[in-house]
């Protein structure tokens, strides 16, 4: 994505470490929009068979994990 680099201790803790939340403005609009998009093919699937909610949550648990995945990766992957 970006070059950018930690501006603080606190930014490189949470990179590398985790368990904190992460404040980087980037970071969570990647998060929000990966869960987004999630949530909505999961509302479509479940749409299509008849339970919209139980298409929506498993859509928002999956997307969630995923891009969960998806920044750890990149924080690992950060110098």
């Amino acid at each position: 994505m970006s070059d950018e680099q930690p501006s603080s201790d606190y930014e490189k803790l949470a990179d590398k470490v985790g368990l904190v939340p992460n404040v980087r403005k980037q970071d969570n609009l990647l998060q929000a929009a990966i869960v987004g998009v999630g949530t909505a093919l999961g509302a479509g699937v479940g749409a299509a068979l008849d339970r919209l909610l139980v298409g929506m949550l498993i859509g928002l648990v999956a997307s969630g994990l995923l891009s969960g995945l998806v920044l750890m990766v990149m924080g690992l992957v950060r110098k």
